[in-house]
């Protein structure tokens, strides 16, 4: 069991918990380091999926039972739900230290004020005062794309001001140290002309400036990537520029090209100066990560078959299709030939039939010996214990959208990199999608292709609603990732099963810190800490 004496951790916006596996993955002469006490989520398949982590944490490093491990094996998800229920019952008192640890709370909601909130925290910390807060409020309203859609921050969306729910906690609670991760759009975003980033910043080195009724103290605010310019250690840290708060994940050993801010707050009692995140090279490439799970292939739900207009407006008619093996392989075998044809790009490519995975679309979970010893991440991704892969499923797509997997794959494969959206009708008028945008300019990146070589792209929340930027590099599979996929590139630990249905799924990994990330962000606190001691 976690000992008494680890440092408190109390986890806010927690999504599935990326920030905490990085900190609980901390171990020192055979104990934790750190304690996650806390852990708020208002999702609750996010909160299903902390809870499930939280009791696996309950465990020393390789005493976690059998029976967890027959609920992440068991595929249907029925079963699953029934098995989750009788481990709970075999070990109680592991079960209510999760429960308890992962709250299905809502942070600036009026059913839980701040009142309750405090009074949880205060339970989780026992009275110690050297703690850690973690989290990052929600970034919808900052994020870059989200602005242009809306044509730049609103400042009635609520989210804008999560963070001071955040800030709260710091004046109420004086953690020791605090790291807040948010978007990389933060730090453009503006309100009514001022920068929200420099607010932000102001509020945090000193949180009595926006609560004047609380007593607290000030922080020092770092970075974890550029040396600070200050002359002594009592000195306030100063950075030339915002874009020195950005940490670039694919320079630590993260195989994806995520860039968000996140922010080290240290207590001004406390005299010590952070290290800084240790850039890892070589990059670690896509496929070096997620090469070594089994092929699956795509499944088949419909194709589209005419479009109208019928009171300004387009409806598009569809019809059904069966899915099945043999019908995947004909219409892969009638793609392939005919973007063979086509112009000649694909001359390299024999026309040997396409061959049905042997793992089909894949399930929820599948036997099969994984990760490799060669996968670069091995020793984080791997789990003894478990015989297979969990959460690796494909998604069903449009027939259509099927041949411009296939041909952007292929095009890939040969070119080096994945076509725009213009170069699909070069080849031919039907890879065109049927969509008021397609002409547009404004998303010739429509159908991405992760190219297996490099980083992948930025996971977002995005791709629980479709997988059209997170294509497959292999044509054989001709697919969008699935969120085992998802979860490698977001430096998920194998054993680390997502609760819900497979959307609810995607949207979690895509929210999430990355953990391998933040164990290296949790090792420089540990430091702080033990220097403070």
């Amino acid at each position: 069991m976690s000992g008494l004496n680890n440092i408190p951790v109390i986890d806010l916006f927690a999504g599935p918990g990326g920030l905490g596996e990085g900190f609980s993955s901390i171990y020192y002469r055979n104990k934790r380091v750190f304690d996650i006490k806390l852990s708020i989520e208002k999702d609750e398949n996010a909160q299903s999926t902390l809870e499930l982590r939280s009791f696996f944490r309950q465990f020393n490093k390789g005493k976690v039972p059998d029976e967890y491990y027959k609920v992440l094996e068991e595929p249907d998800s029925e079963k699953r739900t029934r098995l989750k229920q009788s481990l709970f019952d075999k070990y109680p008192k592991e079960y209510q230290a999760a429960k308890s640890e992962a709250w299905l709370a809502e942070l600036g909601a009026e059913e839980f004020p701040p009142e309750l909130i405090d009074k949880k925290i205060k339970k989780g910390l026992e009275k110690r005062k050297n703690w850690v807060l973690i989290g990052g409020p929600p970034c919808q309203a900052y994020s870059l794309v989200g602005r242009s859609r809306v044509g730049g921050i609103d400042q009635e969306d609520h989210r804008v001001y999560l963070y001071k729910e955040y800030l709260r906690i710091i004046a109420v609670h004086h953690p020791s140290v605090f790291v807040m991760e948010n978007v990389k759009g933060l730090l453009s975003a503006k309100i009514n002309g001022e920068k929200v980033f420099n607010c932000i910043l102001r509020d945090l080195k000193n949180p009595s400036l926006v609560f004047k009724n609380i007593d607290s103290p000030k922080y020092r605010i770092y970075s974890l990537t550029t040396e600070a310019e200050i002359s002594n250690l009592y000195n306030e840290p100063f950075y030339n520029e915002d874009r020195d708060y950005l940490i670039e994940s694919d320079k630590y050993g993260i195989p994806q090209k995520r860039h968000r801010v996140i922010l080290l707050g240290i207590r001004e009692n406390i005299e010590t100066i952070p290290d800084l995140l240790k850039i890892q090279l070589p990059l670690v490439k896509l496929k070096d990560v997620i090469g070594d799970l089994p092929k699956i292939r795509s499944g088949l739900n419909r194709s589209f078959v005419s479009s109208e207009i019928v009171n300004g407006k387009k409806k598009r008619y569809y019809k059904n299709e069966t899915d099945s093996d043999i019908n995947w392989q004909t219409l892969m075998n009638t793609f392939r030939i005919e973007i063979i044809s086509w112009n000649g790009f694909a001359k390299n490519y024999s026309d040997q039939d396409v061959k049905i995975p042997a793992k089909g679309i894949g399930s929820e979970f599948i036997k099969y010996k994984t990760p490799s010893v060669n996968n670069p991440l091995f020793k984080w991704y791997n789990d003894p214990k478990l015989k297979g892969v969990c959460n690796h499923e494909s998604r069903s797509h449009l027939i259509q959208d099927l041949k411009r997997y296939m041909f952007s794959s292929m095009f890939t494969k040969t070119f080096k990199r994945f076509p725009r959206l213009h170069e699909y009708d070069k080849h031919s008028t039907e890879l065109l999608p049927d969509h008021e945008n397609a002409e547009s300019g404004k998303f010739t990146d429509r159908f991405r292709v992760q190219l297996p070589n490099q980083p992948a792209t930025t996971v977002t929340s995005h791709i629980s609603k479709d997988g059209h930027y997170f294509i497959h590099y292999d044509p054989d599979q001709c697919r969008s990732l699935t969120v085992r996929e998802a979860a490698r590139i977001q430096t998920f630990p194998d054993n680390y099963l997502f609760c819900g249905s497979r959307t609810a799924q995607y949207h979690q990994v895509g929210n999430a810190v990355p953990p391998f990330l933040a164990k290296q962000i949790a090792k420089i606190v540990f430091k702080l800490i033990s220097k403070k001691k």
